[in-house]
């Protein structure tokens, strides 16, 4: 499907989701009003795959974007935390920033069944206790914003003394290739006057972590548009590159606390299986990388999650399994 094709379908299956479901149960005539300038005119948007802001609480004063079983615990979360911004994740049903919260959020109440769920997805048995899932997470690795939407911590089976793994997830919904503007600093970061030029703070962990092929990480002219194209920092795998190279970061040392140091990681991404531009980029994204780098990288389906966790997960550890898991299915599995 292409991803027009798939953004349209994913925007009508939340509205309907936010008007027919119980667990949001909004009025059909009740949504935003965008207004935006252009030209001297003055134009209205209706933005239906969102909620007001009156609307996103519940009666209860808890955000309606999450799943009623675990929405006092997510809230309490999220308003303790002062520098989070909470417009968008809580108010647009279409985007994917609440998402982290309503799949990994509950699977704190279950670490063995959490790492069980993981070594089945890695497809050998890794994972000896999980110590730590964190939700918006940066180590501080690259020297910017880069995080992982999700970071889960982990002892490895046959551990030495102070090896430890992490697990760094990218949560992905109807988003697609990372794009830039020339002339930010975001660009510059990767680029110059002569073409793609990696900053420091990528070209250390991208060439020392091992995990690339040199051409594919390598300074290219822009008058090579074959290989501009094709380099890790092109807008179509920019954003996996990053998530991939700060798990590289905390191998090297590079994070701003020693506790964040790693003796193995891994980059996973979630997406649902509709979404055209995640469903072709995998094997792109992968041939750029070494056998030493293809063994740090996983992606997974929605569709291929959600059965898994069902299967993993204790209903005695995780108050409301089979609720939540019916749930998250009918919230984000496009029928």
């Amino acid at each position: 499907m292409k991803h027009a094709e798939f953004k349209a379908m994913a925007r009508q299956y939340q509205i309907d989701f936010k008007v027919n479901d119980p667990e949001i149960n909004i009025a059909a005539d009740r949504f935003p009003i965008r207004i935006i300038r252009k030209n001297g005119k003055e134009y209205k948007i209706e933005v239906r795959s969102s909620l007001n802001w009156k609307d996103c609480r519940d009666e209860n004063g808890l955000y309606r974007i999450f799943f009623s079983g675990f929405r006092k615990e997510i809230t309490e979360e999220i308003d303790k935390e002062a520098s989070l911004t909470k417009g968008q994740m809580v108010t647009n049903l279409l985007r994917s920033e609440h998402i982290p919260y309503n799949v990994f959020f509950p699977m704190r109440y279950d670490l063995k069944g959490t790492a069980r769920l993981f070594n089945r997805i890695f497809g050998e048995a890794r994972i000896a206790t999980i110590s730590k899932i964190s939700i918006e997470y940066n180590p501080k690795g690259l020297a910017d914003g880069t995080s992982f939407d999700v970071y889960i911590e982990y002892t490895p089976m046959r551990a030495n003394s102070g090896n430890k793994g992490g697990i760094g997830i990218e949560v992905k919904y109807t988003e697609k290739e990372y794009l830039i503007k020339y002339g930010t600093k975001e660009w510059e970061e990767t680029h110059n006057a002569s073409g793609i030029h990696l900053a420091d703070n990528y070209s250390n962990p991208s060439n020392a972590c091992g995990w690339f092929k040199p051409e594919f990480i390598a300074d290219v002219p822009f008058e090579d548009k074959e290989n501009i194209a094709e380099h890790v920092a092109a807008n179509r795998y920019r954003q996996i590159w990053r998530n991939h190279i700060l798990g590289a970061s905390m191998i090297l040392g590079l994070s701003e606390k020693q506790e964040d140091k790693l003796t193995e990681f891994t980059s996973l991404t979630i997406y649902p299986k509709a979404n055209g531009h995640f469903s072709t980029v995998w094997s792109e994204y992968e041939s750029k990388l070494t056998p030493a780098g293809l063994k740090t990288f996983k992606h997974i389906t929605y569709e291929e999650l959600f059965p898994l966790m069902q299967e993993c997960l204790s209903e005695a550890n995780i108050p409301n399994l089979n609720e939540w898991i019916d749930y998250l299915n009918r919230r984000y599995i496009i029928k």
